[in-house]
């Protein structure tokens, strides 16, 4: 492991939680302030981080062999895909 590894986990876990942060509309520091928008902004920035990070180290071929990158990755994108409709779904009806 090297330094890019780690940042390229420590990029994916941190952008997760902004999102969430986001998501959920609770106020929460990150680079482009408390705002639940800026949580996202600064989430999706870190997204592309992580993709141009991957891009410039490593080739598509082992990109696509690391698991672990693969489903940090893949649990990323759902959160972007679908965590808005999931915070719907599951959230208690007052």
């Amino acid at each position: 492991m090297n330094l890019v590894d780690f940042l390229i986990g420590a990029f994916i876990v941190n952008a997760l939680a902004h999102f969430i942060f986001g998501i959920t509309k609770t106020h929460y520091l990150g680079l482009f302030g408390y705002s639940p928008k800026g949580n996202i902004a600064y989430g999706l920035l870190q997204f592309v981080i992580v993709i141009i990070l991957l891009l410039v180290n490593y080739s598509y071929e082992a990109i696509l062999q690391n698991g672990f990158v693969i489903g940090g990755l893949f649990v990323l994108i759902l959160f972007l895909l679908f965590g808005r409709f999931s915070l719907k779904l599951f959230s208690k009806k007052e």
